[in-house]
């Protein structure tokens, strides 16, 4: 049975994540794109000036390796953006899609 995971994603620090975000999202947009509703929310963390400083996502897999190996193979992160990146798993409660299964 699938479960839900949620990627917290922090970027860079060094100055260079808005160039590398700027580059890559197209790419990055095209890749999550393959895994269609798998990819259940997902979008840019914003700091108080609506600047992007990270990203965070819900992904449908079966386990946690399932969603590390997409994170791995994301343009974003083969371009090296995120400095920091936590998975876990997710039970959505509040406002639950009905697709989802009550736990």
């Amino acid at each position: 049975m699938s479960k839900l995971f949620i990627v917290y994603r922090i970027d860079r620090t060094d100055g260079k994540a808005a160039a590398i975000r700027a580059e890559i999202r197209p790419l990055h947009r095209d890749y999550m794109m393959r895994f269609g509703t798998r990819v259940r929310a997902g979008g840019p963390l914003l700091d108080p000036q609506g600047t992007p400083l990270g990203g965070m996502m819900i992904i449908e897999a079966d386990n946690e390796d399932e969603v590390r190996r997409i994170v791995a193979e994301d343009p974003f992160e083969k371009a090296a953006l995120s400095e920091r990146i936590e998975i876990a798993e997710f039970r959505w409660q509040t406002n639950r899609p009905a697709d989802l299964p009550l736990l």
